[in-house]
């Protein structure tokens, strides 16, 4: 059955989240895009469909994306967030020497109880993030492992889910472009199944706190 030109540009819309925050913002060239998907549009609707009925259609979902879409994204994220302070991020070049001693590396969550420790394995690098009390302990088991980034007086901003909420498709999305609007800087993200947490600079942890907060309530 031929669909509507309304109902199609806003499945190819909806296809990339990124896409319906340029559109949602205003920020989309609606001409140029139109041109883009006119014949997509034309076969599903089963008819020759014009650039202005297009346009149309995407100026009505704008505005309703402007009124509805932050609100459907985020009324059934429920989490709490716990700031993680005084936090070293370092990147190290990845050897396999370096790689055996992962396992050493984690064992120091023994020793800082709480404190925020996560390791990311990369093709070329592996990048810690750590409290900055544990740094000592870090230093002796990386021994003379080439350093090749360290920024230190950093947060980390953890968002703590009370299940598996991590996996639900747009999670990471929503929360990193609202820190990206706020002209907030991540250096790095974290991730479990139940946690996602932003290492971001000491002076930004304030503005990414109530960003982060307000996912939760927001309504566009």
């Amino acid at each position: 059955m031929a669909e509507t030109v309304s109902r199609k540009v806003r499945e190819i819309v909806d296809r990339t989240p990124f896409l319906r925050d340029v559109l949602r913002k205003g920020f989309l060239n609606y001409s140029n895009f139109a041109d883009d998907i006119i014949g997509e549009v034309s076969q599903s609707c089963g008819k020759q469909v014009k650039e202005s009925a297009i346009i149309m259609a995407l100026r009505r979902y704008s505005l309703e994306l402007d009124r509805l879409d932050g609100a459907k994204a985020s009324e059934s994220i429920q989490y709490t967030i716990v700031m993680h302070t005084n936090i070293v991020y370092l990147d190290y070049a990845k050897t396999p020497e370096l790689v055996q001693q992962i396992g050493n590396i984690y064992r120091l969550a023994a020793v800082g109880g709480n404190d925020f420790l996560n390791v990311i394995v990369g093709s070329n690098t592996v990048t810690i993030g750590i409290a900055d009390k544990l740094v000592p302990h870090l230093e002796k088991i990386v021994g003379s492992s080439t350093l090749l980034f360290k920024a230190t007086d950093m947060v980390a901003l953890s968002m703590v889910w009370g299940s598996q909420q991590i996996q639900n498709p747009g999670i990471v999305y929503e929360s990193a472009r609202r820190l990206a609007w706020n002209s907030i800087n991540v250096l790095g993200i974290f991730s479990t199944v139940t946690e996602l947490s932003f290492v971001i600079k000491r002076t930004d942890s304030f503005e990414a706190y109530r960003v982060l907060q307000d996912l939760q309530g927001s309504k566009g």
